[in-house]
């Protein structure tokens, strides 16, 4: 017996844009398409004022009969596997919705009126495996999807077919007319195409299936020639661990696997990104580690357009834009030849994917410039989040102190004050710890902080440390190691927060990102450590403080991320056995008991050279096979 797989669903849902991919992964399949391709009097009416007839001039039995003669040649020209845009129910639903408005009756008898009459159409007998796709499973937040996501205004009667339409194929829902559902929301192309293919294959209709998605994030460059797209690309492999890759490339993969001689002329640009989005996915399931993706050289607006729709946010188009003149002494070729270039990627809009872009960076600048902008555009997507509020245990000796720092930090271009360190993780000790003072500011002038007068100590002479930075620095993750993982915590669990912006956003950086800043800054905490422990007598408070600070980026590179000095200790005696370091619980050495008991100074002193061996052992698990060379044979 002959199938026919049907799309369905409210206007805007999809269903043509799902059905020509899914026609793709049908090896076997006939796409019929949509009943209009079957009936000569479609282009007649299409010829007038198509909405004036449908809804005024055309009387009901003309539609039905237009649209379900035209339903039965699509059957009777489809083979033993069909794919139609729109099946039966669909176009029951249609007809339905359409004369409920043009004669004010209820949708229930609309529907009742149409499948009575559409039943003189009947098809041959075949399989029918009908799947509703639904911006919404609620009519009323259906309708407003499928009218929100019109191009242009919708008209009163086209609301209200809408509406119309939404509760008709919600009856026809409750009365089982449909095999499969999916709810598209406001999720990506991508993701409603993959359910699409797993609940067809739970139906036994044989599709190939996507491939796995491992992709987090993908960055499509685009520019005109010579405008720094493989300068910035290079840039996201080399600086933010993306794998690169070419357009051309993939796209010439995917059209080798079907055996099309020439992807750009034979596929049109809708199809050429989901046959792009299918080889990266491929790509990222063959190769581990690749899942973030720089993806150049965009220069098909509508291909690029439709890649946006499939990946949804996880997406971000780049453009660059660099004046002719500098773009022309950066080329290697000459003008006439970069000029020629230009045209060709003018005529597929390359020029106007500008106007599209999430991002448009001005590359006329240095290579100093760029970096921070590729920096920013990468921090800036990596988890936007507004930080809870939370209770901070503050000492109630240092309550004063900090809300007179506070007080002089507060204005209305600030946007955080908070405590980091020991005061945000209920980990400080009087006599020990520092008062570790983060503000954060929409500019910072050097006049502002110099007039802002904070006190250099606390009541016991603690010492206060102000670190000061704008929120474009904090959003773009342009700061320190240890600032940018107190910010992450912040944005997670509002710990240490004294004050905070009504529009606070934070970026919830995420652990990898975290993890990677934290040991580029290990050398540096090392050359410290080995400067304060090598003197012959040693700050015993700073040693302390930096081998713990080792511990807890070793045990973070372990995925262990802990904050609390007394739990780094313990978590790194536990878990790094063969370091063999014992250093004294912060209670022990605090309040100057070091001082006191020489003993105590002596563990710390020694928990510093056993830290520095076991880091510089770390990372020489491999021996180098390559062989000594003698210096005597050296010429």
């Amino acid at each position: 017996m002959r199938t026919a797989v049907t799309l369905n669903g409210a206007d805007n849902v999809g269903k043509t844009t799902n059905a020509r991919w899914l026609a793709s992964a049908m090896p076997d399949v006939e796409f019929t398409g949509t009943v209009d391709r079957w009936d000569r009097r479609w282009a007649e009416v299409s010829r007038r004022d198509f909405s004036q007839w449908w809804f005024v001039d055309s009387t009901t039995d003309e539609h039905i009969d237009l649209v379900f003669s035209s339903h039965a040649a699509r059957c009777a020209g489809g083979g033993p596997l069909a794919l139609e845009d729109r099946g039966w129910p669909m176009l029951v639903a249609t007809c339905a919705a359409t004369a409920a408005v043009k004669n004010g009756t209820s949708t229930a008898e609309a529907l009742a009126h149409v499948e009575a009459r559409a039943r003189r159409y009947a098809p041959a007998p075949r399989r029918e495996l009908h799947l509703l796709l639904r911006h919404s499973d609620q009519p009323v937040a259906e309708a407003h999807h499928a009218v929100a996501r019109e191009p242009v205004p919708a008209t009163e009667r086209y609301v209200e077919y809408q509406r119309r339409l939404a509760e008709a194929i919600d009856l026809q829902v409750d009365g089982g007319e449909y095999e499969a559902m999916v709810v598209r929301g406001d999720r990506p192309l991508l993701d409603v195409q993959r359910e699409i293919r797993e609940a067809l294959t739970q139906l036994d209709v044989p599709v190939v299936p996507l491939p796995p998605d491992r992709i987090q994030h993908l960055w499509v460059l685009a520019g005109m020639s010579e405008s720094g797209k493989s300068t910035v690309g290079q840039l996201l492999r080399t600086e933010h661990t993306a794998t690169r890759l070419k357009i051309g490339y993939l796209m010439q993969l995917a059209a080798d696997r079907p055996g099309v001689a020439d992807p750009y002329r034979e596929w049109d640009e809708l199809t050429q990104a989901q046959m792009l989005t299918e080889e990266i996915l491929r790509f990222a399931a063959l190769n581990p580690g690749s899942h973030r993706i720089s993806l150049e050289s965009a220069h098909r607006f509508d291909a690029t357009a439709h890649l946006r729709r499939i990946w949804g946010e996880r997406c971000e188009i780049v453009f660059l834009r660099l004046p002719d003149g500098l773009r022309a002494q950066r080329a290697t070729e000459t003008m006439e030849s970069l000029s020629a270039r230009d045209a060709i990627k003018r005529s597929r809009g390359a020029d106007r994917i500008a106007s599209i872009a999430d991002t448009v960076i001005d590359n006329g600048r240095s290579l100093a410039a760029l970096k921070p902008a590729v920096t920013e555009v990468v921090h800036r997507r990596s988890g936007a989040r507004v930080p809870p509020h939370a209770d901070t245990a503050i000492p109630e000796a240092l309550q004063p102190v900090l809300a007179d720092c506070v007080a002089r930090l507060t204005d209305s271009e600030t946007a955080l004050v908070a405590a980091t360190g020991s005061l945000a993780h209920q980990g400080w000790q009087s006599g020990w710890s520092d008062i570790d003072l983060l503000v954060v500011r929409d500019t910072l002038p050097l006049h502002w902080l110099q007039t802002r007068r904070v006190p250099q100590s606390g009541p016991a002479g603690e010492k206060i440390a102000l670190s000061s930075f704008t929120t474009r620095e904090m959003l773009t993750g342009l700061v320190p190691p240890r600032v940018l993982h107190a910010v992450r915590q912040i944005a997670h669990d509002g710990r240490g927060l004294l004050y905070r912006r009504s529009n606070l956003v934070l970026n919830a950086f995420d652990a990898p990102t975290d993890d990677r800043a934290s040991r580029s800054e290990l050398p540096l905490v090392a050359m410290v450590l080995r400067r304060l422990a090598a003197k012959p007598e040693p700050d015993i408070r700073a040693v302390y403080k930096h081998v713990v600070l080792i511990m807890k980026i070793i045990l973070r590179a372990d995925g262990v991320n802990l904050d609390a000095s007394e739990e780094v200790r313990l978590a790194f005696t536990t878990s790094h056995p063969d370091a063999d370091i014992d250093l004294p619980a912060v209670t022990e050495v605090s309040d100057d008991r070091w001082r006191q008991d020489e003993s105590l100074s002596h563990r710390v002193r020694g928990a510093a050279a056993k830290i520095l061996a076991y880091h510089d052992v770390l990372g020489c698990s491999v021996a180098s096979n390559t062989p000594q060379t003698e210096g005597s044979d050296l010429r």
